[in-house]
């Protein structure tokens, strides 16, 4: 009786020994999750779609009182203004805070996890 050779013994062993690491792979996202798709818009209130109007222009017959209301509503709407800003950047870090929370979510964990709390 003739033995098989080496070669055709060791193909079905490399198979069979390499599956379980296949199979593990099978399991891994290879690409990361498109944080961009989070909808950062929404976190913005319609009214700051719209532009804060201009006290309007002066007139030769304006008389003290008129200009100083004139000027205090023309700062009234730069302070306005200044503070879309303010709520702009901190909307910004909240979606940013939102982004990395669903990125935690998303890491798989290892497999020893189970046993470590």
């Amino acid at each position: 009786m003739q033995s098989p050779p080496r070669r055709e013994l060791m193909r079905p062993l490399i198979l069979a020994l390499s599956l379980p690491l296949i199979s593990g792979c099978a399991g891994i996202r290879l690409t990361p999750p498109i944080l961009a798709a989070l909808d950062c818009s929404r976190l913005i209130p319609p009214s700051y779609q719209k532009p804060i109007p201009s006290a309007g222009l002066l007139s030769i017959t304006e008389t003290a009182g008129s200009l100083a209301s004139r000027y205090d509503a023309q700062t009234a709407n730069l302070d306005q203004a200044n503070g879309r800003t303010s709520d702009v950047i901190k909307l910004a870090e909240v979606c940013q805070a939102q982004q990395q929370a669903v990125l935690r979510a998303l890491t798989p964990r290892p497999w020893y996890a189970v046993w470590r709390r």
